[in-house]
């Protein structure tokens, strides 16, 4: 039972406590100006040499799962003399009428990144506002408006939605379906709509799949809020139907292996091109517990680089803590004092989704900050929503603003420095 209730709002007028349609526009060409002008300054507009997704589709258009002429063969995998994409192929799959009306050469991976991420952070703009219609949350508008900028520009999205290529591609993708399936299941009620979006969020990757215990914990919030408890029988009912379409999802997902692989289990990882910096740590497997010391101190304390002679310290490429890429993440600790059904999910979905990071064979490598942190980004800003309180205090204020300043950092490392 919860030990601490937010009392219903729903009795307020309409505009109260949301952000209306009007801020939602203003907020989406905000963040596309921003997106845009990120490119635009850095010179990186067009689709850079590693996007392999824009060539996918163009190859499930003439019915093959193979590319013809890769533009390079970092990350593919080589099978039976031909080279295969092996990250799952969501983002290709959301191309195919872009490649199929322009072509290759007419298909811009850095504007569809764009499109997606801007998408991304309009559906964390939703989903605050429906934990606010519900009374989940007491932030105001001022303080959701911080939260989205937060998301925007004061974490790694910024840097993973101008990028492009196929490793970013596949996070900025699955972050919409991640999105939308939260978001769904907290205005809509309906199993079905939520299982089909983590379905979908599944075929960018595979283990967001751990998101589901969010989705379980807004679907018994409701419950909890119309009865005063949680009737097991229909939380029980909402759960399978739930998991229809994920499980529909993961089947597919093993055809589309053995049609590339002869193994429904091989995504192609073990036998990937990988860079000679990384190779050793996966010739002891993808998943295996040798790698978790590395991975935790990255995720938790990884610090950047400060090279002999340099008067600023640069970035790490393998990773650097999500506490210095945002600062602001240090308010979850606030979220703790409440028990509701939906942060507990929330809390449970982010323990799970860690679980595979923490065991995987590299860290995100050639990134700003930790890239895979944003498989659980959409639970942790529910998080951080609830720690917020009604009023956004100016130290959280000041702290996203240094994440954003170090983003910006970031970015102009990684457009000018790293790249060139």
């Amino acid at each position: 039972m919860p030990d601490t209730l937010i009392h219903d709002r729903s009795h307020l007028p309409p505009h109260a406590g949301q952000i209306g349609w009007g801020r939602t526009i203003a907020i989406l060409l905000a963040v596309l100006i921003a997106y845009v002008g990120t490119t635009l300054l850095t010179g990186r507009t067009s689709t850079p040499q590693h996007a392999y997704f824009n060539h996918l589709a163009a190859a499930f258009l003439k019915g093959q799962l193979y590319l013809e002429d890769p533009p390079g063969h970092s990350d593919l995998t080589l099978y039976h003399d031909r080279w295969y994409v092996p990250f799952p192929p969501l983002a290709a799959v959301l191309m195919l009428p872009w490649v199929a009306a322009f072509g290759i050469a007419g298909t811009n991976t850095v504007i569809f990144s764009i499109i997606f991420g801007t998408i991304n952070v309009v559906l964390l703009a939703r989903i605050l506002n429906a934990l606010g219609r519900r009374g989940w949350i007491e932030l105001d508008v001022g303080g959701r408006c911080w939260l989205l900028l937060l998301f925007a520009l004061g974490c790694v999205h910024w840097q993973v939605a101008t990028e492009g290529s196929v490793w970013f591609l596949s996070h900025t993708c699955t972050i919409t379906f991640i999105a939308l399936a939260v978001w769904a299941t907290i205005a809509v009620r309906s199993p079905w709509l939520p299982g089909i979006a983590l379905a979908l969020a599944l075929w960018g990757r595979p283990n967001v799949i751990f998101t589901w215990p969010l989705l379980l914990g807004i679907a018994a919030q409701h419950l909890y809020d119309v009865n005063g408890h949680i009737d097991r029988r229909r939380l029980i009912a909402w759960a399978w139907r739930s998991v229809i379409p994920p499980a529909i999802s993961v089947a597919g997902l093993m055809i589309y292996n053995y049609a590339r692989f002869d193994n429904p289990l091989d995504f192609g990882y073990a036998t990937q091109n990988v860079s000679a910096a990384v190779i050793g740590d996966l010739a002891r497997g993808q998943f295996h517990l040798y790698h978790l010391p590395r991975n935790l101190h990255v995720l938790l304390m990884g610090p950047p680089l400060w090279p002999a002679g340099s008067v600023l310290p640069v970035p790490d490429a393998h990773g650097m803590s999500i506490f210095i890429t945002t600062p602001a993440l240090f308010y979850l600790v606030r979220a703790r004092q409440r028990r509701e059904p939906f942060i507990r999910g929330a809390w449970v979905a982010a323990g799970l989704l860690l679980i595979p990071l923490l065991l995987y064979y590299n860290t995100g490598w050639r990134q700003f900050g930790y890239r895979f942190s944003l498989d659980f980004m959409v639970p942790l800003m529910i998080l951080l929503a609830v720690a917020a309180g009604r009023r956004m205090s100016w130290l959280m204020r000041m702290l996203i603003l240094l994440g954003v300043l170090i983003n910006a950092w970031g970015i102009v490392w990684w457009y000018t420095a790293w790249l060139d």
